[in-house]
């Protein structure tokens, strides 16, 4: 059995819902949620939460039964010479990050929660997963969906849900958000939109507590009228934070991953999908 054991507690760091999978006699995978620090376990499936998305949570409650399935071990090279790809399986959409990022499984889920909010992706990745003594990565990213057809639509709405979540699990009550209009992009030749939410802290300021952050959204049309909405939230205002210029030519490689539809992770209806 691997567990992947929650490291001490911490104020405003992104949670990581890591898969536990148990290999019984009759080899069934069981897929298991646990947050990534003490007192946040989420019950329930960790793949159905992010397959029914952050715009779905009032209407559908993430499935708590276990599932059998193996995570693909899909080999997608990267678009940016020296870079390597993450990808989700429940999306079939990867995107490329630096060498000096660190890609976990397709199906960790990442996210944010606090006051009765939460938005999750899979298909993550995280740099300087450390950057505070713990888990505290300065940036993560990965690709979650939206039901809004209009692409500047669901990047706003998403930018809006996400920093809002970050900002509750931060518990920085009094931290200002702003959005940006949202700017068109042809990005690996098709049409999307980019939203940007600007998150001030303004008070206290640690390591852990940076200054600001931002947060990247960008959507794209998926397969059934929805949107898949890649997003990257990072600390600023600290010297080794993720900058403007790698985190533009991150989310400028948002693609279809072409699994085979026999690698695509399907349990629930998929907010947002390539498969």
């Amino acid at each position: 059995m691997y567990s992947q054991s929650p490291p001490a507690a911490r104020s405003n760091r992104p949670w990581v819902l890591a898969l536990i999978i148990v290999t019984a006699l009759a080899a069934i995978a069981v897929l298991v949620v646990a947050a990534m620090q003490p007192g946040r376990v989420v019950a329930g499936n960790a793949l159905p939460a992010d397959q029914y998305g952050p715009q779905d949570t009032a209407t559908h409650t993430p499935s708590t039964t276990t599932t059998t399935t193996t995570a693909a071990k899909a080999v997608i090279p990267a678009v940016t010479p020296g870079w390597q790809t993450a990808y989700s399986v429940s999306r079939s959409a990867a995107y490329d990050v630096p060498a000096d990022w660190k890609v976990p499984s397709p199906t960790t889920i990442v996210g944010f929660e606090g006051n009765g909010l939460r938005a999750v992706m899979s298909g993550a990745s995280n740099f300087n997963e450390k950057a505070c003594g713990d888990y505290s990565p300065r940036a993560i990213a990965g690709i979650t969906g939206s039901k809004i057809a209009d692409l500047a639509g669901a990047a706003r709405d998403v930018a809006d849900t996400w920093s809002k979540a970050a900002t509750a699990d931060s518990g920085n009550s009094n931290s200002t958000i702003t959005l940006s209009a949202a700017e068109t992009l042809t990005i690996q030749g098709r049409a999307a939109a980019h939203v940007t939410a600007t998150i001030t802290n303004q008070g206290p300021v640690d390591c852990k507590n940076t200054p600001s952050a931002v947060l990247h959204a960008v959507a794209l049309t998926d397969k059934i009228g929805q949107a898949v909405v890649m997003v990257i939230y990072a600390d600023q205002g600290v010297a080794d934070a993720a900058t403007a210029d790698t985190m533009r030519k991150m989310y400028t490689t948002v693609r279809p991953a072409n699994l085979a539809q026999a690698d695509c992770k399907q349990d629930n209806v998929v907010v947002g999908t390539w498969c």
